[in-house]
């Protein structure tokens, strides 16, 4: 994900005009959240690189009181999904990114960006190897959960799960999931939906 929004090596250690107006654009922020943000960001970690644990710290404010417990869950998956070059740390905007995750209403919103968080090298497709990565991911964090359909699908393991999630999300049976199949597969189907609210 984070190849789409940054820009190869830059840390993003100054608040220019030019970088408060690209978190606006992706983020559709105030200036002020923004602002409050990168305050935050920065007091947390120096040179602009979160690393997972302080990224834990900074989420847990943004998770409600019934999903807390589960952060440490949560954080990884989101770090993974965000971390695309996998050097262990995210940016500035990565982290603005995964702000805007968790205080989204829309469901449309949250589907899109579940989606960017699943398609791990930014083509715009879900592959079934991705699809396992995250599952995989989330496999604590599901098995503390009551619900039985996901304790079905995901009976097998993460890659037969995931197998099973592109023969039926997708309906031009090119192999991948599509944006538009995964969103409309989100509104309409409660199990999508159960295997990856988090």
């Amino acid at each position: 994900m984070g190849n789409l929004f940054r820009k190869q090596g830059v840390l993003y250690k100054t608040l220019t005009d030019e970088l408060l107006a690209h978190c606006r654009t992706i983020t559709n922020f105030t200036d002020q959240e923004i602002h409050d943000e990168y305050t935050k960001f920065f007091s947390v970690t120096d040179d602009g690189r979160l690393k997972k644990s302080q990224m834990e710290i900074l989420l847990g404010e943004y998770l409600p009181p019934t999903k807390k417990k589960h952060s440490k869950y949560l954080t990884d998956c989101v770090f993974s999904a965000i971390d695309t070059n996998n050097d262990g740390y995210i940016d500035f905007l990565e982290y603005l990114m995964s702000i805007k995750f968790f205080q989204s209403e829309s469901p449309i919103e949250k589907a899109d960006f579940i989606f960017r968080i699943i398609d791990k090298n930014g083509d715009h497709h879900v592959t079934q190897k991705e699809l396992a990565r995250i599952l995989k991911c989330l496999q604590d964090y599901h098995r503390s959960l009551s619900s039985v359909y996901v304790q079905d699908v995901l009976s097998e393991g993460p890659k037969p799960a995931a197998s099973a999630i592109v023969e039926k999300l997708d309906e031009d049976k090119s192999g991948v999931i599509n944006v538009s199949e995964f969103v409309d597969a989100w509104l309409k189907d409660e199990s999508i939906r159960a295997l990856f609210t988090f």
